[in-house]
């Protein structure tokens, strides 16, 4: 009998599990090394090391890595992308502005595909929707030849204004198909209909280079699963936070670029339902990256519009920003100065203090000279560490710098928390928001390890770190909804919309978010929808995307909807003009199919003293030596209080707690680490 939710992580050093058992409504973590050559492999492995009859598994629910890895290391496949004549650049010319104004080495990313991979047929759709050319067939024959002839393995249809009227990509979909077995077809009108041509392209063209990737690597996945027992559907997360089934993830791989990272700000935001922290930042260190997050007034910060390695991406995706600085990242020396990251050992070699053959001094090996990291305590005591190793890993360093080991391996955390606090900034006083105003929740292998010194940097007090924090991201994934975005483009004013035509396309989006919502198994009864529209003063270029406060599109709610623009407006820019004119250019509607969940219960408050620490180590911390207590933290206990300096083991993560820090344990076996003075 099915008993079992499991949900799995993929990182770059560490796969992680978190498995539910529903009859007893505990939850339990596991970690497995990942497989860069054969990512599904660890995920076999790390649940048959816990189940190993896969019939016993109710529900699986995947971050994958598979896309977003196709994009960054530049291995995805040859893309052809069709459009309309005269269009045959869109592409390639992007956009006219530079970045980095400011950068005179600066250069734009090159391309996924060269314009020789592009292909032009006769066709032509106005703005408003209406046919002015048929699509030509012999120029689509045309086109198909020359793909037929090159190694091609997508093809990317983007036709100009088919995001009005996709009726020519539909029909050249007809055309193509029979010709072109086996390839995938994109097109531009399912990825993302909205306007601006280049945007749409760029989507539609990273969409068809992971495709094919993505779709091997599912189908792999689901058959090994298959073969050992699992009965029910893969589920995957989605990069705007809900899940979608492999079947969808295959149709349409863009919306999985970012599963990976997702599902940390997930667990985010079921925290702040549940704790009543409505502005928290997620910060995931694991073995290769940082990844911030935010909640930001009870809701998980999305954006409608992202760029992924340059690439603008036009998909609902929650706002990560990630900077290379996890704990394999490596120190070394550039021009006299420290610096650490973005390259990592990984998982093979790993840090030189894994024993595995490294060399290089990393963040984990410093944190082991600083006596941070208990060589006897990693893993739960499951992995003894090379202490020897590290320092010398890290002397090779300091010997170049004139430092003493100790001084080196401070000054590589020291650089690798102040690189954290800027990737911090970047999501928030960047965008006119004060962190101070929020909790710090540290979760991954390593992120508890260093968000107290983070959180100085920025001046955040109150840093929570969750229960499980090494699986954490796996955990959130339980908390998801099944989720399907709509988007059209309307262009009024908002003053003067036309409330009728507004409303027959909240109809159609509605009739076409719930059609896939029941085709992974959602009934009507389940599904909530939430209107929103990207608005923008006139004569601006970019919008901002706001909720309706109610499901009605009336005029009441148009003036509210004005009257939260601006505000939203102020907030994020620091100005706002509300005798301006105010213009509606998009209007979406997010489907979400409600699943349930697998909650934490709340454990009664027992006595404030904790048990004492196993043990006593010296802990280095601003430059000096602290007898520091060693705790298990599977023996604290709701109600728990003590003072820093700490170090608090389990199995997927260690938490150091620096002097003036106080910890206390909630009915959620949480700790709240805050500085007193």
């Amino acid at each position: 009998m099915s008993k079992y939710r499991v949900s799995a992580d993929i990182g770059g050093t560490f796969t992680d599990f978190v498995f539910y058992n529903c009859e007893t409504g505990r939850f339990k973590e596991g970690k497995t090394l990942s497989t860069p050559g054969n990512l599904s492999q660890a995920i076999i492995k790390g649940i048959s090391e816990e189940l190993p009859d896969f019939s016993q598994i109710d529900f699986f629910v995947h971050g994958t890595t598979s896309g977003l890895n196709a994009v960054l290391e530049r291995h995805g496949v040859r893309v052809a992308l069709i459009t309309t004549k005269g269009f045959r650049d869109v592409y390639e010319i992007a956009r006219g502005n530079r970045n980095e104004l400011y950068n005179m080495k600066f250069r734009k990313t090159t391309p996924l595909i060269q314009r020789k991979d592009v292909f032009e047929i006769n066709e032509r759709i106005l703005y408003n929707g209406e046919v002015e050319q048929e699509i030509d067939p012999e120029s689509v024959l045309a086109a198909v030849e020359k793909i037929q002839a090159g190694d091609y393995e997508a093809v990317a249809v983007c036709l100009i204004n088919s995001y009005q009227n996709p009726q020519h990509e539909l029909e050249l979909q007809k055309i193509v198909e029979p010709l072109l077995p086996g390839k995938v077809i994109a097109l531009s009108h399912k990825v993302a209909r909205e306007w601006r041509e280049y945007e749409r392209t760029s989507t539609v063209v990273m969409d068809a280079y992971i495709a094919p990737i993505l779709k091997s690597y599912l189908e792999v996945l689901e058959s090994r699963m298959k073969e050992r027992g699992f009965q029910e559907t893969v589920y995957i997360m989605q990069s705007g936070g809900g899940v979608i089934t492999a079947d969808v993830a295959k149709d349409c791989p863009i919306q999985t670029v970012l599963s990976g990272p997702v599902g940390g700000a997930i667990g985010n935001n079921c925290l702040s339902d549940m704790l009543g922290y409505p502005n928290l930042i997620g910060v995931d260190m694991g073995g290769t990256s940082y990844d911030v997050s935010m909640v930001v007034d009870g809701h998980p910060d999305v954006s409608t519009e992202t760029r992924l390695e340059g690439f603008p991406v036009l998909t609902p995706m929650v706002n990560i920003y990630t900077i290379g600085a996890g704990g394999g990242s490596i120190a070394w020396i550039e021009g006299g100065g420290l610096r650490v990251g973005p390259q990592s050992a990984g998982a093979s070699p790993g840090p030189a203090c894994y024993g595995a053959g490294g060399q290089l001094p990393t963040i984990t090996d410093a944190n082991v000279v600083l006596g941070r990291i208990d060589p006897e305590g990693f893993l739960g005591g499951q992995m003894l560490l090379d202490q020897e190793a590290a320092c010398r890993a890290v002397k090779s360093i300091g010997d170049q710098l004139g430092l003493s080991v100790e001084e080196t391996a401070e000054g590589i955390c020291k650089v690798a928390d102040a690189k954290m606090a800027d990737a911090i900034r970047q999501l928030t006083i960047r965008k006119g928001i004060d962190p101070r105003r929020f909790v710090l929740v540290a979760y991954g292998g390593a992120g508890p390890m260093h968000a107290c010194l983070t959180g100085e940097e920025l001046g955040i007090g109150t840093i929570l770190v969750p229960e499980m924090p090494g699986t954490f991201s796996a955990w959130g994934m339980h908390q998801s909804d099944i989720r399907q975005d709509s988007v059209r483009t309307f262009t009024t004013d908002v003053s003067g919309a036309d409330l009728t035509a507004l409303d027959n396309l909240f109809q159609e989006m509605k009739e076409e978010v719930s059609a896939l919502l029941r085709d992974q198994n959602i009934s009507e009864s389940q599904i909530e929808y939430i209107r929103t529209a990207d608005l923008r003063y006139l004569g601006q270029d970019h919008t901002m995307n706001v909720a309706f406060r109610s499901g009605e599109a009336d005029r009441e709610a148009f003036r509210q909807l004005r009257d939260d623009f601006d505000q939203l407006h102020y907030s994020v820019h620091g100005h706002n003009n509300p005798a301006e004119g105010v213009e509606l250019v998009n209007i979406r509607l997010t489907g979400l199919g409600r699943l349930e969940r697998a909650v934490k219960e709340k454990s009664p408050l027992g006595g404030e003293t904790p048990l004492p620490p196993k043990k006593y180590n010296e802990v280095i911390f601003h430059g000096q030596r602290y007898r520091t207590g060693i705790y298990e933290r599977e023996k604290l206990s709701p109600g728990n209080r003590f003072m820093g300096p700490a170090i608090i083991e389990e199995l997927t993560s260690t938490t150091v707690v620096p002097p003036d820090y106080e910890v206390s344990i909630d009915a959620y076996r949480n700790m709240l680490i805050k500085k007193v003075n």
